[in-house]
């Protein structure tokens, strides 16, 4: 049962965690996978392609530490939500700001990423797997 809370503009989920700081621990979660996944990528692609691609993204580890950011703000804003206290609102803020610019940041990376891969004079995997199907 979803009811709204008092002075908060966030919903609140039947066993008691709010819907925003859920949301930044899912999108921690999915960030992280999806770097598990680039970073496969990037050493199985000299076997399946013969090419070598260096993603901007997997070689800064943005990944991994913006997975970091948001994990840790979802989970710090949930611990504030519980037992209010000075220092875990201090925490709370300091991680949200760092979240929301680890977000910034992977924005840019992701149109450097669009910058370069439109560059290349040479075909890169992306090319080489579409011409398989």
């Amino acid at each position: 049962m979803c009811v709204p809370l008092k002075g908060w503009t966030g919903i609140e989920v039947s066993n008691g965690v709010l819907f925003p700081q859920a949301l930044q621990i899912m999108t921690g979660l999915f960030v992280h996978t999806l770097g598990v996944l680039w970073t496969y990528l990037l050493v199985t692609q000299i076997l399946a392609f013969q090419k070598v691609y260096l993603p901007v993204a997997v070689l800064s580890g943005f990944p991994f530490w913006a997975a970091a950011f948001f994990l840790l703000s979802g989970i710090f804003t949930v611990l504030f939500e519980r037992r209010r206290s000075r220092s875990l609102m201090t925490c709370s803020i300091v991680l949200n700001v760092l979240s929301a610019c680890s977000a910034v940041i992977g924005l840019l990376l992701l149109c450097l990423e669009f910058l370069i891969f439109g560059l290349a004079k040479k075909s890169v995997w992306p090319h080489v797997s579409t011409g398989f199907l």
